[in-house]
């Protein structure tokens, strides 16, 4: 599409007397590319917002509507020449307003913008006013109305806690928390890192004759533990069953725990038998191996077998 582009160097100090010169009825195809000067500083509009008021001939209404700023630190902005700016033949009367953050800090000095007939009549374009800028300000009203609107609904309404505490608003309930952190819980934290010394640990871990229940070794004391004998022995086909004496114990409050076994070679494979109690009494344990089968010619080598006997109280 085919597009023009005026440029035109404003000097916010001082009155412009150059003449832009545009046709009746354009669409969407002329542009202002203007350059805003302080004397011969550039004006840097990083952060700010530009837009074009315009005053046609004959009272023919206003314009007013957004720039786009394309080279911010060179002051530089394009507005488009709209259908209502071009559609009374005549001067229209421009000026060029900054913002930031949505406040009018700063007007350029007015300029002039020579509309021509076009010779060409395909139905002119009844000139009315046109208020682009505040259309866009009145949308952004409505979608921060409506943002407003879904946080409202969002946080929800407060609850019990709330109602005690008389926290009216979300303000309030961030400070209420903000408060306990910075004044309750330090103080709470600090007392806590201030009992736990060293000597605090080996007061509660105690020592192996504690019988209460204030110290670690004195609950594991109080599970019941009356005694505990163990000891590893050797074991083979050819020693199985083995006999062990042990301390006198009540056997019907002991339990025997083993670990190990032995293996077997043949010409037929290799076996792995598990040593499994045989029998108890008050002063001996009695331990064998499972019996497998792997053939003639049996070669029987020894293993390791660890056992365990605990009585309880």
């Amino acid at each position: 599409m085919a597009q023009v582009f005026n440029k035109i160097y404003v000097d916010v100090r001082t009155k412009n007397d150059d003449i832009i010169t545009a046709v009746q009825n354009d669409s969407n195809s002329r542009f202002l590319d203007v350059f805003l000067f302080d004397g011969s500083t550039p004006i840097n509009l990083t952060g700010h917002e530009v837009r074009i008021y315009c005053r046609k001939p004959e009272s023919g209404g206003e314009v007013f509507n957004d720039g786009e700023i394309t080279e911010p630190t060179n002051g530089r902005c394009q507005f488009p020449l709209t259908d209502q700016t071009l559609a009374k033949v005549g001067y229209v009367e421009a000026q060029i307003v900054i913002y930031y953050q949505n406040v009018q800090v700063l007007q350029s000095q007015p300029f002039n913008i020579n509309v021509v007939e076009s010779l060409i009549s395909s139905g002119s374009v009844e000139s009315s006013n046109e208020y682009g800028a505040l259309v866009v300000l009145y949308q952004n009203l409505y979608e921060a109305h409506d943002l407003m609107t879904t946080m409202t609904q969002n946080q929800g309404n407060k609850g019990e806690i709330s109602t005690e505490r008389n926290i009216e608003t979300f303000w309030q309930a961030l400070e209420y928390v903000a408060k306990y952190m910075d004044t309750d819980l330090r103080n709470l934290l600090n007392q806590v890192l201030s009992d736990a010394n060293v000597q605090g640990v080996i007061d509660r871990l105690g020592n192996t004759a504690d019988t209460g229940v204030t110290t670690v070794f004195g609950k594991l004391n109080n599970m019941g533990v009356k005694s505990i004998q163990r000891g590893i022995t050797s074991l083979s086909y050819s020693s199985s069953p083995m006999t062990i004496t042990i301390s006198n114990i009540d056997k019907s409050k002991a339990v025997v725990l083993l670990d190990g076994g032995t293996y077997i070679s043949a010409n037929s494979g290799i076996a792995s038998p598990n040593a499994y109690l045989q029998s108890i009494t008050n002063s001996s344990i009695t331990i064998a191996l499972s019996n497998v089968s792997v053939g003639s010619n049996n070669a029987t080598n020894s293993g390791s077998v660890s056992w365990q006997v605990i009585e309880f109280n």
